[in-house]
């Protein structure tokens, strides 16, 4: 590609990331707005709404829940994630495709029919409202970004080293543990990233799962319908920050596994 077409592709990227932030322009303004309804452009400059998300209690009841259930989602999107993508891996032809399949289906099924199926799955045999029906319909959603993530980083781990560890001795399990899961490491650490952020920002599964549950993304669906305050804004804006962070450490992961292989390729 020459410098013209390398030009391009820049501007375009530029442009498309322009495009995707453009919002936080007015956004981050507005959350910082002194004033009790959502104005733009602000008239003064305050802080109190991220104050008031952090110290208000139904914000910060909200904001607590939706970190202890994306903690939750996470580990058992992980260990589910982790099982299933060996399994993926280890099955040869169309029954580790049809596997692979499967797993990711919820990342294909729209995000209202999954929520509406899982509604009607869990309200049959009466399981709704509560922690763990509403840990287990993210978990739905989360453990398949765990599973992409970690067949990609299975697939290039150098399956030498396991024999290796079966003939000195260990079994399946002290061999997968001792060996396999530090060269996993990063893939584990990204697919986690995504999982814990598929549980945090869900509405559509916690609207029909979680009954009169509240998480953050609820809290500010529930203050748009009720009353406009800058406060929806400041949330937003925290939830903004936290998935750029997260998925920066997610892509810096991807980049050290990457570098591993890289390294490992050249010992050979």
């Amino acid at each position: 590609m020459g410098k013209s077409g390398r030009a391009f592709l820049a501007l375009w990227f530029v442009a498309i990331a322009a495009f995707l932030l453009f919002p936080l322009g007015f956004l981050v303004p507005i959350s910082l707005n002194a004033s009790e309804i959502l104005g733009f452009p602000p008239t003064s400059w305050s802080t109190r709404w991220y104050g008031a998300l952090l110290f208000e209690p139904s914000w910060r009841n909200a904001l607590v829940l939706s970190l202890q259930l994306a903690v939750v989602v996470t580990v058992i999107a992980v260990l589910v994630g982790v099982s299933a993508a060996v399994a993926i891996v280890r099955l040869q032809g169309m029954r580790g495709r049809l596997l692979y399949g499967l797993a990711v289906g919820p990342l294909i099924v729209p995000g209202i029919v999954l929520a509406l199926g899982v509604f009607m799955v869990f309200a049959r045999v009466g399981f709704l409202q509560n922690f763990v029906a509403l840990a287990l319909a993210h978990a739905v959603v989360a453990t398949p970004f765990v599973i992409i993530v970690v067949v990609a980083a299975l697939r290039n781990v150098d399956e030498t080293i396991t024999r290796a560890a079966r003939v000195s001795g260990a079994g399946p399990l002290r061999s997968f543990v001792l060996v396999t899961v530090p060269a996993l490491r990063p893939a584990l650490l990204s697919g986690a990233m995504f999982a814990f952020f598929a549980s945090f920002d869900d509405l559509l599964i916690t609207m029909f799962v979680g009954g009169t549950m509240e998480t953050l993304p609820m809290r500010i669906w529930n203050d748009l319908n009720l009353r406009l305050d800058p406060t929806v804004a400041a949330a937003a804006c925290m939830m903004v920050a936290m998935s750029v962070v997260g998925l920066a450490v997610a892509e810096l992961a991807r980049r050290a596994g990457e570098r591993l292989v890289r390294l490992g390729d050249r010992h050979e």
